[in-house]
């Protein structure tokens, strides 16, 4: 069933796959290959419309990757549940004006199916746009509606390969997804935003003396405690072993620091199924975004230095990257 009257759990299903300004994809790359070369036209997307914009996640023949929604033929397509048509557009009263019609690019002819998610929202279309007036058939519009359920399955295919089956955790590579996103705003004068990575002291002790079994259920209480503690915005991911990052939106380094301190106690009164009597704790570095990071990697790895100062310095306790702030909250990064 397609729900089109909710807007605001529309734009929440569009969340949930965490595809919006993400690189080029193979898979949805093909998809749009495909639909040029079936209906021989000189411009293919797929499209994910937010709030205000209509972003193109693949495109062929078209110079932009993002403009605003309003007056756009995908933004009538996502209205219903049906593919949409458009044979002439200078004749049709719905976009005859619109300024992509009457400008660049010209549009004279589309076709586009809605992107359905299994709960029923219009995330977003698959289209052929063409500058010559174009009368599609059926057979036409039920491929095109096909290749757009394909479309929604590669993107569950994704989803499911950006959650840590063992944590629900975001994995590494979609937890790297969220900071390169956070440092392309950073870098238009964004919020601030900071990283903290952690890695969990002596897990490997937990796994002698109690086998892993039980480390995995460790494992995956920390997370699920994290994953309660932290704001509704902030990401947790796993990036390998029993290393986590926490991006923090919006969180400048006196927050996040006080944010940190706050998970580093949760963490040590943490009681696990099992073994009430175990304990865990957990060693955090937190590094600000700063213009010099290069890459996500880059910025992961300078809190990963902060982790192993951490753990140098006693263990259990955090290091963050300004040694002002560190100041402020009263010394060597924790505060007590």
């Amino acid at each position: 069933m397609c729900k089109t009257d909710d807007e605001t759990a529309r734009l929440a299903a569009l969340q949930r796959y965490e595809i919006l300004d993400t690189e080029p994809e193979a898979e949805f790359d093909l998809i749009t290959e495909l639909l040029r070369s079936i209906y021989a036209v000189p411009m293919a997307a797929m499209s994910l419309i937010d709030g205000d914009r209509l972003w193109l996640k693949s495109r062929l023949g078209m110079d932009t990757t993002e403009v605003p929604r309003c007056h756009t033929f995908c933004d009538q397509t996502i209205r219903g549940s049906k593919v949409v048509q458009v044979v002439d557009a200078q004749a049709d009263p719905r976009f005859r004006e619109s300024p992509y019609v009457t400008g660049m690019p010209h549009v004279r002819s589309y076709l586009g199916a809605p992107l359905t998610t299994p709960d029923g929202y219009n995330i977003g279309t698959i289209c052929v746009v063409d500058t010559i007036p174009r009368d599609y058939t059926s057979v036409d519009r039920e491929v095109l509606a096909k290749l757009a359920k394909l479309a929604v399955a590669q993107l569950e295919l994704r989803l499911q390969v950006t959650e840590d089956q063992q944590t629900s955790a975001s994995t590494r590579r979609a937890f790297l997804s969220v900071l390169r996103r956070a440092m392309e705003r950073g870098r238009r004068n964004g919020p601030p935003s900071t990283l903290v990575t952690f890695d969990l002291d002596h897990l490997r002790l937990v796994n002698q003396s109690y086998g892993h079994a039980f480390g995995d259920v460790v494992l995956a209480t920390v997370a699920r405690t994290i994953r309660n503690t932290i704001r509704r915005g902030d990401q947790l991911g796993r990036i390998g072993g029993e290393e986590f990052g926490i991006f923090l939106d919006g969180a400048t380094p006196e927050t996040a620091l006080h944010v940190t301190e706050r998970l580093r106690q949760v963490i040590e009164d943490t009681r696990f199924p099992g073994h009430p009597e175990a304990r865990v704790t957990a060693s955090f570095g937190i590094a600000p975004w700063a213009p010099h990071y290069t890459s996500a990697e880059a910025w992961v790895a300078a809190a990963d230095e902060l982790v192993t100062a951490a753990k140098r310095a006693g263990r259990n306790r955090s290091e963050i990257a300004l040694q002002q702030v560190i100041a402020r909250a009263g010394g060597a990064g924790r505060l007590h």
